[in-house]
């Protein structure tokens, strides 16, 4: 991710949401879900003679996660959503929504719960058909002190005793609401979910829609879901706006529908594991272009799905066309560092909301907002590359905890320090780790990027996330060669692709990747345990390992 606020300081700069240099709406929809459940430690976990044949129990309302502990729940594994809504872009409300979830239970329930936020109204939960007790909970603990940092809710489902989901075996879940979303506020004072896309920041102000972007808890604002990374689901999205209003989803187009009441059903599938921060339900009047490129390292021809909010100016349409003409080169640029493009499609939403300041990797169509206080729309060729990057490093491979979020945005600023060096006439990224080392504040090196301080305001904190993550990536580079590096960045999607990666788990597969053995490899873990997890600034450097 990438935001604009820093590009007063910085060239380019991403926040997985990536910050922008130079991630809410809809009519109606409803909610059907089936949902597939997770083991969770202790709690959550069936097995034989335990609570997933015995005595039904309560599915855990967390994951455990070190840093959003809020999100995620336990009992069941989400495998499909079928998001249905029915959105007025001038109201900025959906006058109907049905979410649909398949999952499977690991574990028998007598109670389940589902990451969703109370300002839209629940009119009915149904479990395998039947009517479902239901409730709006907070999560536990307090997200913030800050009473403007939103605090994420839980819809707890009780089943009829006759529908209780059984451990191993599939279930649905139908929710049916309505009303108007609400953004949710970070702990960094972000904002993100389901935001009125409107410009300038300041009233007057022009809205035409929702901007939809989702990292880190976001997508609760719009549908109810299991809203942890690692429970990854495929996702249809249907959308039925006005006419003349374009509706957008994760995944290729699968149908346009014109109904006699002068709305439009857009209906988007993706078949690919998606991660819910990553989905979408932009709305806006858009130039809506579909075209194709040609992915080289297979052979394969990809829609390219590209939006471009209709207020641009000649001047802000040539100059966004100019970078979105060069994202295929860029595609085959990264395919050539990790392998073939993970996904069906691609694409890029330019839109026109002031009050977000930021870029997001949305799965297949990474998200534009404009300018932070004037919304006018834009794409930094950098930022572009970057998002890019993400649909390999994120998106496919992703995180498994929001306290491996270095991993996100280290290899995706990486990957643009690479480009930009080879192909836009940027620094070496050899030369931007030299300079990083030597001139970086001692403070700056107080917050370990895999740690983070424990404090989820840190997420997207730009040194210890973006920075010293792409350093630890380009020192790795450095210390085993190009050839072993090169090989690794494309084993890393072999191993992890359309699945989970931590920390722990990265530095393992690094360690095995580069063939040292006795006291190098022990100084390769060092290496790792420094500059992921150290408070201080790392004293093992690339030239420590000698030639």
């Amino acid at each position: 991710m990438w935001s604009s606020l820093a590009a007063s300081t910085l060239s380019s700069t991403h926040r997985g949401r990536e910050t922008v240099i130079s991630s809410r709406w809809f009519k109606g929809f409803t909610i059907a879900l089936a949902c597939g459940l997770l083991a969770f430690p202790a709690t959550s976990a069936a097995a034989p003679g335990g609570q997933g044949y015995g005595k039904p129990s309560d599915g855990a309302r967390s994951l455990g996660d070190p840093l959003l502990p809020q999100l995620g729940n336990g009992g069941y594994d989400a495998e499909h959503y079928r998001i249905e809504l029915d959105y007025d872009p001038g109201a900025n409300r959906l006058d109907s929504a049905e979410t649909t979830m398949i999952a499977t239970a690991s574990q028998k329930l007598r109670e389940f719960s589902l990451d969703f936020q109370d300002d839209l109204e629940v009119s009915s939960v149904e479990v395998d058909g039947r009517a479902a007790g239901f409730s709006a909970e907070e999560a536990t603990p307090d997200l913030s002190d800050d009473p403007d940092v939103t605090q994420p809710m839980k819809l707890v489902v009780t089943p009829h005793p006759s529908t209780r989901p059984k451990a191993g075996r599939e279930f649905t879940v139908e929710v049916q609401y309505a009303g108007q979303p609400q953004p949710i506020t970070d702990p960094d004072t972000s904002i993100e979910g389901w935001i009125n896309a409107c410009f300038p920041f300041d009233p007057p102000q022009t809205c035409d829609g929702a901007f939809v972007v989702g990292e880190p808890m976001g997508s609760q604002s719009w549908f109810p879901s299991n809203n942890y990374p690692t429970d990854k689901a495929t996702f249809d999205t249907l959308i039925r706006v006005p006419n003349g209003s374009t509706a957008l989803g994760v995944g290729e187009l699968a149908e346009l529908t014109e109904h006699a009441d002068g709305t439009s059903t857009w209906h988007w599938t993706e078949d690919d594991p998606t991660a819910t921060y990553l989905t979408t339900a932009t709305v806006g009047d858009f130039i809506f272009d579909v075209g194709s490129m040609v992915e080289t390292s297979t052979g394969t021809t990809l829609p390219v799905y590209n939006a471009i909010d209709a207020t641009a100016s000649p001047a802000q349409l040539a100059a966004i066309n100019a970078s979105l003409a060069r994202a295929p080169e860029q595609i085959n640029f990264l395919s050539e560092l990790y392998g073939p493009y993970p996904f069906d499609s691609t694409g890029a939403v330019a839109d026109r909301a002031a009050g977000v300041g930021y870029a997001l990797e949305v799965q297949t169509k990474p998200h534009y907002s404009g300018g932070f206080t004037s919304g006018d729309p834009s794409i930094d060729v950098g930022t572009q590359l970057h998002e890019l990057a993400h649909q390999w490093v994120g998106n496919s491979v992703t995180l498994e905890t929001w306290a491996d979020i270095w991993f996100n945005e280290g290899w995706a600023n990486w990957s643009e320090w690479y480009w930009q060096f080879l192909e836009n006439g940027g620094d070496d990224p050899a030369a931007i780790w030299d300079d990083l080392y030597a001139t970086t504040p001692a403070e700056d090196w107080e917050t370990a990027p895999a740690l983070l301080d424990g404090d989820p305001a840190n997420l997207f904190h730009f040194f210890p996330t973006y920075q010293r993550g792409a350093m630890t990536v380009q020192g790795y580079r450095e210390i085993v060669g190009d050839q072993t590096f090169f090989a690794f960045a494309k084993a890393i999607q072999s191993q992890f692709g359309h699945g989970n990666v931590s920390t722990a788990e990265f530095i393992a597969a690094a360690e095995e990747a580069s063939g040292f053995t006795g006291a190098r490899l022990e100084l390769l873990d060092d290496y790792f345990q420094q500059w992921l997890y150290g408070e201080t600034r790392p004293t093992i450097v690339p030239d420590d390992f000698g030639p």
